[in-house]
């Protein structure tokens, strides 16, 4: 019985530790795989360290019948004091008929640098909404959009 439990213990805490630079992350799910043009993914996440520095990432998982090489995508953040910002970024998705990121079957699960050196103002609420500014109205072959953020080494 106690091997068991010190067995489970040092399980959990090897598979907790495996991620260490990640402070907090969400993906939402696209319904049918298909992201609507007017569908703003939101994102809730909490900061809880303003000290460190970090890494902002988008998250993407699509699948092999995404039909452009590239997304382009409008980004507002809102801090907890209300303050938002807005972005415009494009990212690269394939390259020389290579998917960027890593690839499970169908699906390519890829994380998009959107902010490095970043110093938190505020420890509390995070909001990101996410749209896409590609030309289809349904955007075919998005299964999930979030964001990550991880800590970096300084």
């Amino acid at each position: 019985m106690l091997k068991s439990s010190i067995f489970t213990a040092v399980m959990a805490l090897l598979c907790t530790s495996c991620d260490y630079n990640g402070m907090a992350e969400q993906q939402v799910n696209i319904p049918q795989t298909a992201w609507h043009k007017d569908s703003t993914v939101s994102v809730v996440l909490p900061v809880k360290d303003s000290l460190s520095q970090c890494a902002v990432l988008l998250t993407l998982r699509c699948t092999d019948d995404y039909p452009y090489n590239n997304i382009i995508l409008s980004v507002t953040t809102t801090a907890p004091s209300g303050i938002t910002a807005c972005d415009t970024v494009e990212y690269r998705l394939m390259d020389d008929g290579k998917w960027n990121g890593k690839t499970s079957g169908k699906w390519i699960d890829s994380r998009l640098e959107f902010r490095t050196g970043v110093h938190f103002q505020q420890c509390g609420t995070h909001l990101f909404r996410i749209a896409h500014l590609m030309r289809n109205e349904k955007l075919p072959g998005v299964g999930a959009v979030g964001v990550r953020i991880e800590r970096m080494e300084e």
